[in-house]
Order: C-alpha cells, then sequence, then structure tokens
C-alpha cells in the first residue's frame, strides 16, 4: 500500500540519480516514485528507468525546479504526504518512510530531517567552512532543504510553486516553525562542494535565491546567531574564519554580479560522479 509519494526533480543527474533511488529500493510499493528530468541533456531519465523501473519517469524541455515539481505533483498521490527528494542525495527509503510518519498522524504540516555533511575529497578551506555552518542554531529545527515532506493541507498551501530559484527556502518559510515537525529516524548525506572555488558559487546561488524571497526568516537563524554558537566553541574559531571570509567573498560577489551579466545556475559538478552508497 502507497503511504507517500517521493517526487525527485533532476537536472543532467545522469550519474548519481540512479544512486539515489537505490535507496529508495527497500520501499517497495509504499512509495510511489516520480522522477521529473527537467531540460536534460544527459541520460537522467534512462538511468532512472533503470535504477527504479517500477516510478513514473516524466521528462519536460521546461527547465526550473519549480516547474518539474509542479509537473510532477499531477502524479502524486495528494490525499497521502508528498516527500520531494534531490536528485543526488543518500537517503534510506526507511528514513523516508520516517520522514512520512508524523505526516499521515496529522502531527504536522511538513516535515524535515537531520544532513550529514560529507566532506571527503574536499579541500581544507571546505572542511573547514562545513564545520562551521553545522553551528548555526538553524540546524537545531533540522534540515529543511534538499528532503523534505509536506501533509495533503501543507501541499496545497504552497502548490503550485512560483518560479523562484531558492524552492526549498520559500516552502520552509510558508510554514510556521511548530508546523514543521523534526524527524530524528530521517538522516541523509548530502556532498559539499571539492574546492573553496566552487563552494562561493553555491553559495552565491543560495543568497541570490534567498534575497529574491519576501517572506522574513524565523528569528534565531542568519549571521548573528551563528557568530554567537560559535563564540561557545573556542576551537571552532578558526573555522569561523574560514566561514566569515566565505561569506564576505559571496557578497562581494554578487555586488560585482549585479552590475555584469545576467547570473546562471551554480552548482559543483565534481560531485556529480558516481559514488558508492553511503548508510546515513
Amino acid at each position: 500500500m502507497i503511504v507517500a509519494t517521493v517526487l525527485v526533480p533532476a537536472w543532467n543527474e545522469a550519474a548519481v540519480i540512479g544512486r539515489t533511488l537505490a535507496g529508495l529500493a527497500a520501499a517497495g510499493e509504499r512509495l510511489r516514485i516520480v522522477v521529473i528530468a527537467n531540460a536534460c541533456t544527459d541520460d537522467t531519465a534512462a538511468v532512472a528507468r533503470q535504477a527504479a523501473p517500477g516510478a513514473v519517469v516524466l521528462e519536460t524541455p521546461v527547465p526550473g525546479k519549480c516547474a518539474a515539481l509542479n509537473l510532477g505533483l499531477k502524479y502524486a498521490a495528494l490525499d497521502l504526504p508528498v516527500v520531494v527528494l534531490d536528485a543526488d542525495l543518500q537517503v534510506t527509503a526507511d528514513a523516508v518512510l520516517a520522514l512520512a510518519a508524523p505526516l499521515a498522524q496529522g502531527e504536522a504540516l511538513a516535515a524535515c530531517g537531520e544532513m550529514e555533511v560529507s566532506t571527503t575529497g574536499a579541500a581544507r578551506s571546505v572542511q573547514c567552512w562545513a564545520r562551521a555552518w553545522a553551528l548555526n542554531p538553524y540546524f537545531a529545527r533540522g534540515k529543511f532543504g534538499g528532503l523534505f515532506a509536506l501533509s495533503p493541507h501543507g501541499v496545497a498551501r504552497v502548490f503550485p510553486l512560483p518560479a523562484v530559484t531558492a524552492d526549498d527556502e520559500y516552502i520552509r518559510r510558508s510554514f510556521l516553525p511548530a508546523e514543521i515537525a523534526r524527524v530524528h529516524g530521517c538522516r541523509f548525506v548530502a556532498e559539499a562542494p571539492r574546492t573553496l572555488a566552487a563552494l562561493v558559487r553555491v553559495r552565491k546561488r543560495v543568497l541570490r535565491g534567498n534575497q529574491a524571497l519576501t517572506a522574513r526568516r524565523p528569528p534565531g537563524e542568519g549571521g548573528r546567531a551563528l557568530l554567537r554558537a560559535a563564540l561557545r566553541h573556542p576551537s571552532r574559531w578558526p573555522d569561523l574564519a574560514v566561514f566569515a571570509g566565505v561569506a564576505l567573498w559571496v557578497r562581494l560577489s554578487l555586488a560585482v554580479e549585479r552590475r555584469a551579466a545576467v547570473p546562471h545556475w551554480d552548482r559543483d559538478e565534481a560531485t556529480r560522479v558516481p559514488r558508492p552508497l553511503t548508510t546515513p
């Protein structure tokens, strides 16, 4: 019996989507998987069909994660929770099922899990940045991004999604903190960018997208909250210095960008390489 729909938007993720879908295989028919290959120029759709023969695999020439999710929702069981999963994350079927459980029980409108950032193979500066980032009080509520779930009422609140870059953050800010359940039984792995330059590009995309949102983030987050948290951990002060340097670099780069060409979608292609599944 289906207990939730999993929407997997994917843009040129042929190298990693097979691993992501393989992690869901143990759920069997309890999860309806919908992959939306949007504006792909590689074999994302073919790899998805091979990795998950029972999944619905859609192909659309329209780019953008929000457009992909709006399309995929048409194939979801709307009376059940809907899970949104980025195609490059590592997660198990049990973790996804645990994420959907509190929504099926009517305990919340949205749910998020706990993310582990893998810095294997990343530059030392990136490792420093990741350790400092992990001190952000934002994570006390879980990690709403890359993987989250919505109840039917939660879906009705935010869909159809507008064409925003910061889609995950747009959805998170659409709910009060009390409406979002943190599921300790849901852990997933995201890979950090390999180089400092790649990290800056990714953070530019994140900040650019967040600045375009009109809804404010919940209190107790942001640079000042991170600074207060980091000051309680003297051993992390060198990491905080790297974090602050990256933040300054990102803001200066965005200031220059606004006077230059139209930005493009930034991500670290070095993390889009086939790797074995790591159990969170």
